[in-house]
């Protein structure tokens, strides 16, 4: 279950016994935390009913020494650890911790709320402990959202800033900004710093515009190797060039752009034959193992060629990368000289 799910419990104040939160998107951790402290604790007994505690520094009893504690005047005690290392896949792990956890899962009091907060992109559910968690309470993930919640998160973040932004340039902004992209590792808090900046550019101006956002947000290296394959599959050598050399200047090495150029030409090919097998964007996006909104820039760019010539690209890519590691040739040479053959 995503993030929504545990928002829904707070407002509906309907918190379960158990939570497990795990993924990398610590704005969302912070958010849900905030809403707790917020919709459940009374600020003047805090003390009394949210306990935290380090994870990796807490014994099992201590935990359950804390959830036995009843509430003071309010019907919910809250109790958080982060980033314990029992939910974790390891040859190290205490068996014996994590089964004194498990067996008393079940008899947590209703009046308590045990949330475990993982700051990794996932847990090992295949652990007894996270399925008796799923039975007694939910799993919810805390990665990147999808485009929808992003798109309406980055309005409402501009209006709290009393700004506004149209949605094509919400659009662009996001693809600036790299957020949705595989592997990037921008969480939210860097969008809204950006976004803050963008605000502080503009001054007194209420309208975000495009130009806006081209001056002040440095484009992400995976963006810019979307862009490079959208003009070599429209023939255009001058701007893939152009493209190339923003890299070059913005100190990106010479090899790991190559590197990204092939794997995006790979991403490319994949998905081409997946379409003709009929497959959707969203399989295709599992398969590939992307973000369904890079998926489809990936499928749009790959209707500019056909699977034998991406299959021919690919060898001539392969063989200049390994030309390049011998040293046969200059690294900066040898990209311009592909980007000039492809686009022909």
């Amino acid at each position: 279950m995503n993030y929504n799910e545990f928002i829904k419990d707070i407002k509906n104040k309907d918190l379960k016994k158990v939570y497990l939160c795990y993924g990398k998107e610590n704005y969302l951790r912070d958010f849900i935390l905030s809403e707790v402290k917020n919709n459940i604790i009374d600020e003047a007994f805090k003390t009394l009913n949210f306990v935290y505690f380090d994870g990796k520094e807490t014994e099992v009893d201590s935990i359950i020494n804390a959830c036995e504690t009843l509430p003071f005047m309010a019907d919910k005690k809250v109790v958080v650890i982060e980033d314990s290392p029992l939910f974790i896949a390891s040859k190290n792990g205490n068996k014996e911790q994590e089964n004194k956890l498990n067996d008393y899962l079940p008899m947590l009091s209703q009046s308590v709320c045990l949330i475990f907060i993982v700051n990794q992109e996932k847990v090992d559910k295949r652990k007894k402990i996270i399925k008796t968690i799923s039975k007694t309470g939910k799993l919810i993930e805390i990665n990147k959202i999808n485009d929808i919640d992003l798109f309406k998160w980055i309005e409402k973040t501009f209006l709290k800033n009393n700004k506004s932004i149209s949605k094509s340039d919400i659009n662009h902004f996001v693809k600036i900004i790299g957020y949705l992209e595989y592997n990037n590792e921008k969480t939210l808090y860097h969008l809204e710093n950006e976004i803050i900046k963008l605000c502080n550019y503009v001054g007194d101006r209420e309208l975000i515009t495009k130009d806006d956002i081209d001056i002040n947000i440095t484009k992400s290296l995976e963006n810019n190797i979307f862009k490079l394959l959208d003009a070599l599959g429209m023939k255009n050598s001058a701007i893939a060039l152009k493209v190339l050399n923003e890299m070059i200047i913005g100190n990106e090495p010479i090899q790991k752009i190559m590197f990204m150029i092939i794997k995006q030409i790979r991403h490319v090919y994949i998905a081409k034959l997946l379409i003709e097998k009929g497959y959707d964007q969203r399989d295709i996006a599992k398969k590939i193992g992307v973000h369904s909104y890079a998926a489809q820039k990936i499928i749009k760019q790959s209707k500019s060629f056909t699977v034998k010539q991406l299959e021919e690209v690919l060898k001539k890519c392969l063989k200049l990368d390994e030309t390049i590691k011998k040293g046969l040739i200059d690294n900066k040479l040898a990209v311009e000289m592909l980007i000039i053959e492809l686009a022909q």
